[in-house]
């Protein structure tokens, strides 16, 4: 029989290669640094009032993380914006502005051919609720009509201006209220209209209902203070432009801690240069969007820089502002290993910790390749299936590079990390790793490498066959120092992981 650790082991094992097949998918006390235990205080309902010793920049982070979590809820998470009470949205109250642009599909329909039952007035025309039923391409309209307009609720389901559905208030036969508008990509907006156009909060969702957009509409326009919200990364967040897009300068890209930001110049949402600074506070507009307030921006100028198969970077010691607050390389604890990286801080389930930035190549599975040359490679999340990450040999050194630290994460079968992928403002899509298990500060973290057992590096296997699985500091109340529960079967075990996965 396994014992708990074996079965969780071998659950670990099938989940690396599942999603290393998908891709994107000191023992002396006085050397730990420490931080103060901190008291989190809560209503009656359980929500997070405050923090005793909370500093105001990490309240403001927190309470920002609070409310981006809050605009992410919709239909699909089973919750509703309506249901937070610290959250108004609604209309904007300026006039719209005749001409504004419109999703709007049917604007006159004297012009359009169909056939329409429901309910009339004395007059003939459309009264009480009635379906509409277009003859030319099958798409229909039905809701609440009041002497031939519609007034009230209504459902279109239609396949012009790039709309296949909207759910909509109307009001003198114009969208007036809550708007909901799904696209012909199955992307989707909900927001509120006047006029027959976009004018008030909206948000918009992606195809698998992730939060993409906040911001307030004018005119058809996203206009004032917006967000982008990357999925599988930070934020991008400031004033719009005259086209409502995220360009010009003075916006910032918000790391997922809400506190470390770059500022500068970006187009479409997408920076081109900035400066690091941090969040020291927000503001709230319209009841309802949030902008956030920072330290004025300094330092070396970071830059986006995209990574070739001959290229890195020009900055490769401009390290991640991010990252300094989450990580630091020192020598690892690991018998053999030279770097490791350890925790700045008390960290738990699910943060973002590290980046793995490289030179790119196509896989190369010569088998004339050492795993010593190949000891660096990863995944490439930007070039699926057969891209691979590399460290190049002169930047394996820390002294040479630290823009990203990931590469010096070291492996265990029992690992507090995993590898994910990330959307960075300066090196686009990379893997990154994640805590999968609370982190203490000064601890150190490890992920698994995931080498298949019949195809892996001499240390890997004599590591797994002697069970001699590096246990990180916060979990050894679960699994012990060193388990060794596998000493004399571990390749009847092995050769059991390897027909399970096939």
């Amino acid at each position: 029989d396994m014992s708990p650790l074996a079965f969780k082991l071998r659950r670990e094992e099938r989940r690396s290669k599942l999603f290393r097949n998908s891709s994107l998918r000191k023992d002396e006390k006085d050397d730990k640094p420490t931080e103060k235990t901190q008291e989190v205080v809560k209503d009656k309902l359980g929500n997070d009032v405050y923090i005793r010793g909370e500093k105001a920049p990490d309240k403001s982070a927190r309470e920002l993380d609070e409310w981006m979590k809050k605009m992410k809820c919709n239909v699909s998470t089973g919750m509703k914006l309506e249901q937070f009470n610290d959250i108004k949205v609604g209309v904007y109250q300026s006039e719209v502005i005749y001409g504004s642009p419109s999703h709007e599909p049917y604007p006159d329909m004297t012009t359009e051919n169909f056939i329409f039952k429901g309910g009339r007035d004395r007059e003939r025309k459309f009264h009480g609720r009635g379906t509409v039923e277009f003859e030319d391409d099958g798409s229909s309209m039905s809701g609440l009509w009041e002497h031939g307009l519609r007034h009230g609720g209504f459902k279109i389901e239609t396949s012009r201006n790039g709309v296949c559905f909207i759910e909509s208030e109307y009001r003198h036969n114009k969208m007036h209220g809550k708007t909901t508008i799904k696209f012909m990509d199955d992307s989707w907006l909900e927001g509120f209209s006047k006029d027959g156009v976009l004018h008030g909060f909206s948000r918009h969702f992606d195809v698998n209902n992730r939060l993409m957009f906040i911001g307030m509409y004018r005119n058809g326009r996203p206009f004032g203070t917006c967000w982008k919200i990357i999925h599988g990364g930070g934020c991008v967040v400031g004033k719009v432009d005259e086209d409502g897009k995220l360009s010009g300068n003075n916006l910032a890209y918000l790391y997922p801690d809400f506190k470390s930001a770059l500022i500068g110049t970006f187009k479409d949402g997408v920076m081109v240069f900035a400066q690091a600074a941090q969040l020291t506070g927000y503001a709230t507009d319209n009841s309802c969007i949030k902008i956030p307030q920072f330290t004025e921006p300094d330092g070396m100028l970071y830059q986006r820089e995209l990574s070739t198969h001959e290229f890195v970077t020009n900055s490769p010691t401009l390290a991640d502002p991010y990252e300094t607050v989450m990580v630091e390389v020192k020598k690892s604890k690991v018998e053999g290993a030279d770097d490791g990286i350890f925790a700045r801080k008390n960290t738990g389930k699910n943060v973002i910790l590290a980046f793995y930035n490289g030179i790119k190549h196509i896989s190369n599975t010569s088998e004339n390749i050492s795993w010593e040359e190949d000891s660096y490679k990863i995944f490439d999340p930007s070039s699926i299936p057969h891209g691979t990450i590399d460290m190049m040999v002169k930047y394996r050194d820390i002294r040479n590079y630290c823009a990203t630290l990931a590469h010096k994460t070291n492996h265990s079968f029992v690992p507090n990390c995993e590898f994910l992928v990330f959307d960075h403002p300066r090196w686009g899509v990379i893997p990154c790793i994640a805590s999968i298990h609370t982190i203490a500060a000064g601890e150190e973290i490890f992920a698994r490498y995931g080498y298949a057992l019949d195809y892996c590096p001499d240390w890997y296997l004599d590591a797994w066959e002697r069970g001699a699985y590096t246990v990180p500091d916060s979990m050894k109340s679960e699994y012990g120092n060193n388990p060794a529960w596998a000493a004399s079967t571990n390749d009847d075990k092995a050769n059991q992981l390897l027909e399970e996965e096939e």
